[in-house]
């Protein structure tokens, strides 16, 4: 068995093919969905047989639903319910992790490493919601 825990940062170098007219802020959040992805499938590929359609396939589905509404959020004009919607899926997130740990599924190594990328995925995510919610406040004055 393979560790991916040693090359668990993920891997800045490789940049993601986004396009050069978004935001740097924006770009390394789907920076950090795009390595959160890769991470939780290479865990997961080692999981017992009947889990991976139970809590892996959960896992797995979880960060696409992230991806998703981080998207969603980047489109709408009104971001504030879209982020909060995201903020509530980084700590469902957050529970599954935790959930694979008491489980058996992960080791505390992988429990660090993951519950890292989703706090600093949380961190993204709430530096834009605050940012959001400043602006509106400042334009309703």
């Amino acid at each position: 068995m393979t560790s991916h825990d040693s090359s668990a940062a993920p891997t800045r170098g490789a940049s993601p093919s986004h396009d050069g007219r978004l935001p740097q802020a924006y770009v390394e959040l789907l920076t950090l969905l795009e390595d959160m992805d890769v991470y939780v499938h290479q865990i997961t590929q080692h999981w017992p047989k009947a889990e991976r359609h139970g809590l892996a396939a959960d896992a797995r589905a979880q960060v696409t639903k992230l991806h998703r509404l981080a998207a969603i959020a980047w489109k709408r004009k009104s971001k504030a319910g879209a982020l909060f919607d995201l903020d509530v899926e980084v700590y469902v997130l957050k529970v599954l992790i935790r959930k694979a740990y008491r489980l058996g599924y992960i080791n505390a190594n992988r429990l660090d490493v993951w519950s890292r990328h989703a706090a600093e995925l949380g961190r993204r995510v709430g530096a834009w919601l605050r940012y959001e919610s400043a602006k509106t406040k400042g334009s309703d004055l």
